[in-house]
């Protein structure tokens, strides 16, 4: 292979201009191909595909979780309703007035007068819909001549008292009070208890707070327009907080992705703007050339297009989530070039470079490329995506960096090299110090018995950045709950509305069965208001089978007799008569969202694509029954209980064990690789020894520090295996070309390491002073991870190398 790179190598420099507009054409090919790409934006993609995966995976798309954002309005004083609400209408008033107000698409916890009038039309035009089976036998009391009396009595009392204008078309149309056994039903879209309604706004039975929740415009859910919607409210509120008894506190998820990604961009600005600087620096020391930065990092960045238009030429699609990930991992690609350009430095004879270097680079780049490639057995669409990209990156980078790099370092710029701090420390025999060796050999069987007790946090609230003023707001809100209950999801679903209703509706009676027994602290559903169609006829026919003609005309008399003896006038009742008698139809669901008061769209979400509705409910229970809570509903058919927390630890647990068989799959990937390219079983284990000696190693340094894996460094852990790798394959690489041709070449192969090192720890491990968790347990397992493999790999590798062909030889 050398020879033909070689060979290559003189064409193109015999033919320069032919060569620059092959490769200019060959990129802008690869240019266009990636641009073409589809990109997936699911974070559903991450969950391994199984059938009760997929199922999940299928309702969850329907299935939309509006994370409100709540604005807790509290005041220190008691009996502080009246200041509460003049804060709340402040607040609105400046929310509406604003042009920030396109962020919003709903505000609820206030109830204007026209959004009551319209729910209470509503019920009592539709009312045989809201009664049940319960209701009728109260019915059945208030028909009874001494209840009616008392009834009429009491709206005659009402009609003359001072409030009388203002109930009049209230107490006419319904003097027994039916509808309001319908009204009650409304209670049961209320999740949150302890509140009333004072002045039209929600406000805790306490008096000191007063809750209104924003519902963020879907239309504009982009970074930008989120960060500018947070800094909106977040003024908003400060502006109103100050010289004011009361305040307003604000949190949400919006509130905690937008805080999370500012954090990352000052962390990333503050470490990365350092360890470029730093990095550009060494780099144009140690090469003495401006440029070289470039020539660096070309062939990586040529790769990952490459990469791209190939896997568009396959799917067409890829997932973001796989690319983010894996352009974390092309920092491994960068190897290459450091190691090309190491020993182009040192050995500027280019057909001696590529007799050197060309071996261990391709054996490098095939078995870190096949590493990747396992991720494609992973029953994980994103994973997929990642190997498949990682793995094209890294071996376009590979070989752009062969043909590439001798004609843009040329021999004629190039000078004698100086001897620096990292020549100097690649030259030292690391091998030879018995103080190390002992200390890694020692370290190496206690991490025996330690290394499988690194344990797993799939707690993804750990791994969020946390300002004080959300913890805050959060312990505030938390103050409001009656004991320490957590919300759970409760999804209907079926193939069309009706089904899904069906089901929804018996999920309905069981949550009012388990509220009564306990079992729950409380529930939000739809389920005693939107009815099926089925449901509605028997509601219908029920209501006909109560109001007889007869029981009807008995009524109306007794009516007419008792309203003649209090003065009231004959028809006075026509209203009430009217309902009776009317012909009452089914409802479709536009007929429900019409009424703004009922948030139906809340509730129920349709999906023409995958052919399912849904319909979500929301219960709290103790935390300490959740698990039993969740494990009981999903025993309902067409019902799937939703805990969020608990279902994204169950999917990054099952992450964690693909993990563990893709380093399996990896290692013996790797084995195969090595037995093929070195064609010598004892070569073949002097490089794995040290690859397994440092991932033990690694695993007993995070035990002792008490570093947990998280579903972050996990996935970077991959990128420390594939630089084990490279590590160990050119050292012995070296270490061989140093025993068949008697040239020490060995501190060379040891300086790009080291670069390599630098770049790497520059790159990720400067995070460690980043101020987002999530940045830092990268940082830390890179730290660890690095250090272990070069210490290996400098040390153990050259003293079992020479330890076993000196016996050898002997």
């Amino acid at each position: 292979m050398h020879k033909w790179l070689f060979q290559l190598y003189q064409y193109f420099q015999s033919h320069k201009t032919f060569a620059f507009l092959g490769f200019f054409l060959l990129v802008l090919c690869f240019v266009f191909g990636a641009s073409q790409l589809n990109f997936q934006e699911d974070i559903q993609q991450l969950i391994p595909k199984t059938e009760a995966s997929t199922r999940l995976q299928r309702i969850l798309k329907t299935v939309e979780f509006t994370d409100k954002i709540v604005v807790n309005i509290s005041s220190e004083k008691t009996n502080a309703e009246d200041s509460l609400v003049s804060y709340a209408e402040a607040f609105l008033q400046e929310l509406q007035q604003s042009p920030d107000s396109i962020y919003i698409e709903k505000i609820q916890g206030k109830v204007a007068d026209r959004e009551v009038q319209q729910t209470y039309d509503f019920i009592l035009e539709n009312l045989p819909l809201f009664l049940t089976d319960e209701d009728y036998k109260i019915n059945q009391q208030r028909i009874a001549k001494d209840s009616v009396k008392s009834s009429i009595e009491g709206v005659y009392k009402s009609l003359v008292s001072p409030s009388g204008i203002l109930t009049k078309r209230f107490v006419l149309n319904d003097p027994l009070q039916l509808s309001s056994l319908g009204l009650t039903k409304l209670k049961s879209l209320e999740l949150q208890t302890g509140f009333r309604i004072y002045k039209n706004f929600l406000v805790h039975k306490n008096g000191k707070n007063l809750l209104l929740l924003i519902t963020p415009n879907s239309n504009y859910s982009d970074a930008a327009n989120q960060a500018n919607f947070t800094d909106f409210l977040n003024s908003t509120v400060e502006e109103l907080n100050q010289d004011n008894e009361v305040k307003a506190s604000l949190f949400g998820s919006l509130l905690y992705s937008v805080a999370n990604a500012n954090q990352i961009k000052q962390d990333i600005l503050f470490t990365v703007g350092i360890a470029v600087f730093i990095l550009l620096g060494i780099l144009i020391f140690f090469y003495r050339k401006i440029y070289i930065p470039l020539v660096l990092f070309l062939p990586t960045l040529i790769g990952g297009i490459f990469a791209l238009a190939f896997i568009y030429l396959l799917n067409g699609e890829v997932s973001l989530i796989s690319l983010g990930i894996g352009a974390i991992l092309l920092g491994i690609s960068l190897d290459y070039s450091l190691h090309i350009l190491t020993h182009y430095r040192n050995q500027p004879d280019v057909k001696s470079l590529y007799k050197t270097i060309t071996k261990p680079v391709l054996i490098s780049c095939f078995t870190t490329a096949i590493a990747f490639f396992c991720l494609l057995f992973l029953n994980t669409e994103a994973l997929a995506d990642l190997g498949l990209f990682a793995g094209l990156s890294v071996i376009g980078s590979a070989m752009v960096a062969l043909l590439i790099i001798p004609h843009l370092y040329r021999k004629k710029d190039t000078i004698l090299p100086q001897q620096t701090f990292l020549d100097r420390l690649g030259a030292y025999e690391f091998s030879k110090n018995k103080l190390l060796l002992g200390s890694l050999g020692l370290a190496f069987l206690v991490g025996l018995f330690f290394m499988h007790k690194v344990e797993f946090n799939n707690d993804l609230a750990q791994l969020n950045y946390q300002p004080k003023a959300l913890i805050s707001a959060k312990k505030q809100l938390q103050a409001l709950e009656e004991g320490e209950n957590k919300t759970l999801y409760l999804a209907s679903y079926g193939n069309t509305l009706n089904d899904a209703l069906l089901t929804n509706q018996m999920l309905y009676k069981k949550l009012q069965k388990a509220k009564e027994n306990e079992a729950i602290s409380s529930f939000s559903s739809i389920g005693g208001i939107v009815l099926s169609t089925q449901e509605q006829q028997e509601r219908i026919e029920k209501w006909k089978s109560f109001w007889s003609v007869t029981k009807r005309e008995k009524l109306f008399q007794e009516i007419e007799s008792i309203s003649d003896s209090l003065g009231l006038k004959k028809n006075a009742f026509q209203g009430f008569e009217k309902l009776l008698k009317k012909d009452f139809k089914t409802l479709n669901l536009q007929d429900y969202q019409q009424v703004s008061n009922l948030f139906i769209d809340d509730f129920i979400q349709q999906s023409s694509e995958e052919n399912l509705v849904t319909i979500t409910s929301s219960i709290k229970v103790p935390q300490r029954i959740s698990a039993d809570v969740i494990e009981k509903f999903n025993q309902e058919e067409g019902v799937l209980a939703i805990d969020r927390k608990a279902m994204n630890e169950s999917f990054l647990g099952s992450l964690k064990d693909d993990f563990n068989e893709l380093l399996l799959y990896s290692f013996i990937a790797v084995f195969f690789i090595l037995i093929i390219s070195f064609r010598n079983l004892k070569l073949t284990f002097l490089t794995l020894i040290p690859i397994a000696i440092t991932w033990v190693l690694a695993l007993f340094i995070m035990y002792i520090l008490g570093i947990q894996f998280n579903v972050l460094n996990i996935i970077i852990s991959t990128f420390i295996f594939g630089l084990g790798v490279d590590y160990s394959i050119f050292i012995t690489s070296g270490l061989k070309y140093e025993l068949n041709h008697k040239n020490e070449v060995l501190s060379s192969y040891k300086t790009s390491i080291l670069l390599s090192v630098i770049t790497t720890l520059l790159g990720m491990g400067v995070m460690i002073f980043a101020k987002h968790p999530a940045l830092r347990s990268i940082a830390s397992v890179s730290l660890i991870g690095i250090f272990s493999a070069v210490l290996v790999s400098f040390t153990v590798q050259p003293f079992l190398f020479r330890l076993l062909y000196r016996k050898s030889n002997a």
